[in-house]
């Protein structure tokens, strides 16, 4: 299956049991983004894409989500318990001029600190 930014968006909340009105409660309120119950619907189909500067990492934060948890690819469980766990890579395909200097600065710790616990 395709990545999807939208899809994992949609996901995270579900698994969240958050709303879409909360989420648009918690943009506004905490971070001064206005969208409507369509353009969150957009957005978890596809059919709109996200501000990498301003709405991502607002998402992130109001899912308690580092920004490239929305990149990583899909891990499928393992096929039996004693099959070891599969090492999860990230497919991180951002562009890195949309990003602000603090979220660059942040996905790269993220990406410093995940290498360090695989070494």
């Amino acid at each position: 299956m395709a990545f999807s930014l939208g899809k994992r968006l949609k996901a995270t909340r579900e698994a969240l049991g958050l709303t879409q009105e909360q989420v648009i409660e918690q943009l506004e309120l905490r971070y001064g983004i206005t969208l409507s119950q369509q353009a969150i619907s957009c957005i978890e189909h596809g059919k709109r894409k996200v501000d990498a500067e301003r709405e991502l990492p607002a998402f992130a934060a109001v899912y308690s989500k580092p920004i490239d948890y929305f990149y990583e690819t899909l891990q499928l469980p393992a096929a039996s318990p004693a099959a070891p766990a599969p090492k999860r890579h990230s497919a991180v395909t951002v562009d890195m001029e949309a990003l602000t200097h603090r979220d660059r600065l942040e996905l790269a710790a993220e990406l410093i600190h995940n290498v360090l616990q695989e070494t």
